[in-house]
């Protein structure tokens, strides 16, 4: 049966641990050579630096497995360009400034002298 790559990682490892439980081999399989087996199941190739590991438990011994640890974003280094904007004080995005500008319509010479006034 080849799945769709939109199923969720819990729907996959479900179908696989069940997959497993009915077919010896199969899970002979999965332990021996998980990307394989997994290729198959997916009817997929399986990306080349892509590991896979399958563990069996056994009873009183269980596995917990944590996800990568989250990235320290403020630990990362700034490019050249991240550091001249924020050196320099502007940000990525220029941001309008309306110093007391009002909505109606005046003259140009009337809006400039408003806004130098006010700011």
């Amino acid at each position: 049966m080849i799945t769709t790559l939109t199923s969720s990682r819990e729907e996959l490892e479900a179908r696989l641990v069940k997959r497993a439980n009915a077919d010896p081999a199969f899970r002979q399989r999965l332990l021996d050579d998980p990307k394989a087996a997994i290729a198959d199941v997916l009817g997929v190739s399986l990306p080349p630096g892509m590991t896979i590991t399958v563990l069996e438990e056994a009873p009183g011994h269980h596995y917990l497995i944590l996800p990568p640890a989250p990235l320290d974003l403020d630990a990362l280094p700034l490019d050249d360009l991240e550091l001249a904007l924020v050196g320099g004080g502007r940000t990525m995005r220029p941001h309008a400034i309306k110093c007391g500008v009002s909505n109606t319509r005046a003259s140009a010479s009337n809006a400039r002298s408003s806004q130098r006034s006010s700011c």
